[in-house]
């Protein structure tokens, strides 16, 4: 609990790093690939939630310059990730899709993802559990809030 409702701001920070921390510490890589940079992770999650993304939406996303995130793209295409299609109501505009190698990826990951966090959460108590999905909503509108704000 913060030691007063000045704090909360700043513990609610470092306990969602440390949150984030452990959660991409656990989830790994998928198996047979090595570790990517959070920017490329990050590219391959907004592409993974929304197909058919473009190279500015995902700039604008993750507040970053086009170039640098046509040149995670590229890298992720090369890889074997991602996949560019023109967007058929205008062709001028490509769109970012998943692979399957990326989707088999991500269930992987999501997979391990949850029984890590269904585990860790199995360690806490009923009452500390009913507390975190209780917060959950708030969490959100929180998040929503920031990105807004940003």
């Amino acid at each position: 609990m913060p030691r007063s409702r000045d704090d909360l701001p700043a513990d609610l920070t470092r306990t969602m790093w440390a949150l984030n921390r452990a959660l991409r510490q656990s989830q790994g890589s998928p198996q047979g690939e090595t570790p990517r940079p959070l920017a490329q992770v990050e590219v391959l999650r907004l592409v993974d939630g929304k197909p058919g993304i473009t190279v500015r939406e995902i700039a604008e996303t993750l507040n970053m310059q086009a170039n640098n995130v046509s040149t995670l793209v590229s890298t992720l295409t090369k890889d074997g990730f991602l996949e560019r299609r023109g967007d058929p109501a205008d062709g001028r505009v490509v769109q970012l899709h998943p692979t399957p190698k990326m989707l088999a990826a991500s269930t992987e990951l999501a997979a391990r993802l949850d029984a890590g966090v269904s585990g860790a959460l199995a360690q806490l108590s009923e009452q500390a559990q009913a507390r975190i999905a209780a917060a959950l909503p708030d969490l959100r509108a929180l998040a929503t809030a920031l990105t807004s704000s940003a």
